[in-house]
């Protein structure tokens, strides 16, 4: 199973940020866009995994988020990794709740590392959506027209849970199907 931990986008959320990439106007990109459906905050990768360590996958991960009380988080501006001049992918950066995801990401993966062994993550997290993914560099004219686009407006939702889901890889695309949710239970 090929796996990662995120916070999942509600509908309304999902449907903000496709807005906003409408918005943007960019015709025949040369590149694909994240289906509304995918959209989402990756907040621990972990690639293929063996079926039979979902469930302690998914019990440390309870402990991780058992502290965390739920919180609210609002999407701004695209922006791109490593920039929007050279973009090898394209987000929505998280802008408040950014702390709280990277609290929770960090304690999702420490939790990990302590108790299972996984790996822990290379580089700091930023608290982002990605929306593309660009394998061949783009123009100057390209690069300016992404600089200027608009962010995503009504772009805010409650994070109460965290979803561990399995990611199928297909020609046309990832399909994401939620495994296991779990909630961000701490006191309030």
């Amino acid at each position: 199973m090929r796996l990662f931990f995120a916070a999942e986008f509600d509908p309304s959320l999902r449907n903000a940020v496709s807005d906003a990439i409408a918005r943007a106007r960019i015709a025949n990109p040369p590149w694909r866009w994240v289906v509304r459906e995918n959209i989402h905050v990756t907040l621990k990768f972990l690639g293929d995994t063996p079926e039979e360590i979902v469930p302690e996958l998914v019990e440390v991960v309870t402990g991780a988020c058992a502290g965390m009380v739920p919180f609210e988080i609002v999407l701004g501006g695209l922006g791109g990794f490593p920039n929007l001049k050279r973009p090898r992918v394209l987000f929505y950066e998280v802008t408040t709740g950014a702390r709280e995801l990277v609290g929770l990401a960090e304690r999702i993966d420490t939790t990990l590392y302590d108790e299972l062994s996984i790996p822990k993550e290379d580089r700091p997290f930023k608290a982002h959506a990605t929306v593309a993914r660009i394998k061949t560099a783009i123009s100057p004219d390209l690069a300016a027209r992404l600089e200027k686009a608009p962010p995503v407006e009504r772009g805010f939702q409650r994070v109460e849970k965290v979803t561990l889901m399995e990611s199928e890889l297909h020609r046309e695309g990832a399909i994401y199907r939620p495994v296991k949710w779990i909630a961000l239970s701490g006191a309030k």
